[in-house]
């Protein structure tokens, strides 16, 4: 992705409100993109809980069958997870961002305002998902 122009080379007769939009816009656009920022472990060391980005989405860490230290964990493979995403609106997906093993989520229902059903393929993965 290009960069963007500063705003601030084109300030001139721009109102200063309009200025400071621009200039959010910029940085962020500018390699800022923030999806979270981790803040608490689990036993296996990996990021459990997250503060949120700059982005409209929430990271979510789901531990595997019979595990501990995670606020969700699967039951078993193909059993939904419920999860309280935060949003305040319907989400429009989760991605997959990273897992112990192979793995494939699906949401086996239409999310709702205040939750979203996921479904793995393998209940023994530790797995960290976006939701956006």
């Amino acid at each position: 992705m290009s960069k963007t122009l500063n705003p601030v080379d084109f300030a001139l007769g721009m109102p200063a409100a309009l200025l400071r939009w621009a200039q959010s816009v910029h940085e962020t656009v500018n390699n800022k993109l923030d999806f979270g920022t981790p803040l608490t472990q689990d036993s296996t060391g990996n990021f459990n809980t997250f503060a949120p980005g700059n982005n409209n989405g929430v990271l979510i860490r789901i531990g595997a069958s019979g595990g501990s230290g995670n606020k969700y964990n699967w039951t078993t493979s193909t059993a939904p997870v419920a999860i309280l995403h935060g949003l305040g609106r319907q989400p429009i997906g989760a991605h997959l961002v990273s897992s112990d093993k192979a793995l494939t989520i699906w949401l086996p229902t239409t999310p709702t305002t205040t939750t979203l059903s996921i479904a793995p393929s393998d209940a023994t993965a530790n797995a960290t998902i976006y939701v956006f």
